[in-house]
């Protein structure tokens, strides 16, 4: 855990960045769709400040907290869970375990995982460490384990390993490959960017289809013997060093 600054009067877009709502910049437009109440009054204006501590800020008609502490957990996600903490429908969603875990106000999980994928997610009300790990270009390592369709083509793996695949017009970074088996259906792959549906989409490239992923690391922090639908509260040496990977410091 570690200690968030002093509040003081500050902008609206920065509060709700802090309280875990998202960047600066994706929470302005919940601010201009009228999403964000001050004190009861609903408010547009992308220039107003806000008291952490006098004032009421909702979004949604929920209370968004300003963190007495920054704490960090690690989820593992099953397959067939959405990463989303609104119910649609009959599909399970994150809300089912959040309600179970009890987690602080301000809770949510950072980035997301795909329904078919599972493994490690991790869920903080440090705004600044999710703005951080949420950078397309925030250089901290991601693993995951994949099973393919078919064994893996060698210019595919050299095309992936070199940085030669191409999605949305943009070079994807080099990546990590590590064979996990003999025939090449399954692999460990590291991956230092976060593009949409990225890791499936990079074996697409190269003719091959992703019929399982599992994530297992971020920045160093590793799933373990985590069990499927659990909640584990990261100590104080392991929230250190994974705000530290993303590039904050206390």
């Amino acid at each position: 855990m570690s200690q968030p600054p002093e509040a003081e009067s500050i902008r609206l877009n920065r509060f709700l960045a802090r309280a875990g709502l998202g960047s600066r910049r994706s929470v302005e437009g919940l601010i201009r769709d009228g999403r964000v109440k001050i004190n009861g009054e609903r408010i547009t204006d992308l220039g107003r400040r806000v008291d952490p501590v006098k004032d009421i800020v909702e979004f949604d008609g929920e209370r968004a907290i300003w963190p007495e502490v920054w704490r960090i957990f690690a989820f593992h996600k099953p397959v067939g869970v959405i990463t989303s903490l609104r119910p649609q429908g009959r599909t399970p969603c994150l809300d089912l375990y959040a309600s179970r875990a009890d987690l602080p106000p301000g809770t949510v999980p950072i980035g997301r995982l795909d329904a078919d994928t599972s493994g490690l997610l991790i869920w903080s009300n440090d705004g600044p460490l999710h703005q951080a790990l949420c950078r397309p270009l925030s250089e901290v390592w991601k693993i995951y384990e994949v099973q393919l369709n078919r064994p893996l083509p060698a210019d595919g793996e050299t095309k992936i390993r070199k940085g030669e695949i191409t999605l949305d017009g943009r070079p994807c970074l080099e990546a990590r490959l590590r064979r996990l088996d003999q025939d090449g259906r399954r692999w460990e792959i590291a991956i230092h960017e976060g593009r949409n549906r990225q890791v499936r989409r990079m074996f697409m490239v190269v003719g091959v289809r992703v019929v399982g992923l599992h994530r297992t690391s971020v920045g160093g922090l590793d799933l373990g013997s985590l069990k499927p639908g659990a909640f584990r509260e990261l100590d104080t040496d392991e929230s250190t060093a994974l705000r530290r990977k993303a590039g904050l410091t206390d």
